[in-house]
């Protein structure tokens, strides 16, 4: 494991701008230069050194500026200093309103400390060996998602830091999964059958558009794509939180998409025999699409539970994606590796 000073120093930048525009808008700049960066590599041209510097690194990186936001915004609710009717799971607001060195200073000390976590934890957990020949061209992938974990761990923290209500939330005598009055995480789509919709229909969505990029573009990237492709919906669910800051009832969609994608992407080599997009059929596509659908829907669902136990009644914002996403990832790489 090393660190770079250089980086460092930039995530403490990272993460108080992210403070200062709220964790929310951050991350739609996430997904704003992701689409940038898949464009590139659309193009022939190799985008990793962008991707890996600003979409997921001190600039843009969810584990360093959506952190640092989310994590400011809790210290700013304990100094008892955030606007009239907003709390400390409020990740919308823009930080900078308070006019507070303290609350970017937190968000950039939050920051640093999700470079160095997501680094440690990316060299303490081991990889899963696989078949190159079923998972494009790889003989090992990841365990887990680190930057989503790296943001649950830290919210955590914070939640016992700057928080009240433990990692629970269980206020006021109400059940586990019953939410309180005005503590809605997404109040639209709260009800179980619509979770579970949103995660059905734009699971299958992101898994066309995933496979689709894969086969069209994997030549051209030199095989590049596969790195990135499976973000391609994530990316597009995390632009359409722009109409939701708004005050427009939009679905937060992100870990559904990405869950869709991820599944869509390590089981489509194994139904083939073949991880060569050339080699694949309609057939086995739609079989993969229908899998993308599936693990969407139970991203859905999972989502919504994570939302009502940890975040909705709690005093500071545990991503419920983020979890879902950690989760999720988690469950689909040993079943894909299982699978082969």
């Amino acid at each position: 494991m090393e660190i770079d000073i250089f980086w460092l120093v930039a995530a403490f930048g990272g993460g108080a701008f992210g403070a200062a525009i709220g964790g929310q808008t951050a991350f739609i700049f996430t997904g704003l230069m992701y689409l940038i960066g898949l464009g590139v590599y659309m193009a022939g041209i190799d985008a990793s050194p962008f991707m890996d510097s600003v979409v997921f690194g001190p600039v843009f990186g969810p584990h360093i500026a959506f952190a640092g936001g989310a994590t400011a915004a809790a210290y700013a609710a304990w100094k008892g200093v955030m606007p009239k009717g907003t709390n400390g799971r409020d990740i919308v607001t823009p930080l900078a309103g308070l006019g507070r060195w303290d609350i970017l200073a937190v968000g950039g000390v939050t920051g640093m400390i999700g470079y160095i976590m997501n680094l440690a934890i990316v060299f303490l957990l081991p990889g899963i060996s696989t078949d190159p020949v079923l998972q494009y061209g790889t003989g090992t992938i990841g365990s887990t998602d680190t930057v989503a974990l790296t943001i649950i761990i830290i919210a955590i923290i914070t939640r016992f830091i700057f928080g009240k209500t433990g990692l629970f939330g269980k206020v006021n005598g109400i059940g586990l999964l019953e939410v309180g009055e005005g503590k809605h995480w997404v109040a639209h789509q709260e009800k179980w059958s619509v979770s579970a919709a949103h995660g059905l229909t734009s699971g299958l969505l992101a898994a066309f558009g995933t496979l689709a990029v894969v086969q069209m573009f994997f030549a051209t990237s030199g095989g590049a794509i596969t790195n990135h492709a499976q973000l391609l919906g994530w990316a597009i669910s995390a632009v359409t939180l722009i109409f939701l800051t708004c005050g427009l009832p939009t679905p937060v969609t992100h870990h559904m998409t990405i869950i869709a994608s991820i599944a869509a992407m390590r089981f489509m080599p194994v139904i083939a025999g073949t991880s060569d997009p050339t080699m694949w059929t309609s057939g086995q596509l739609a079989i993969a699409c229908i899998i993308g659908g599936i693990a969407g829907l139970l991203a859905g669902l999972l989502g919504e539970f994570l939302a009502r136990t940890t975040c909705s009644n709690g005093d500071t914002h545990i991503d419920p994606p983020a979890f879902t996403i950690w989760i999720g990832t988690t469950v689909i790489h040993l079943l894909a590796v299982a699978a082969m």
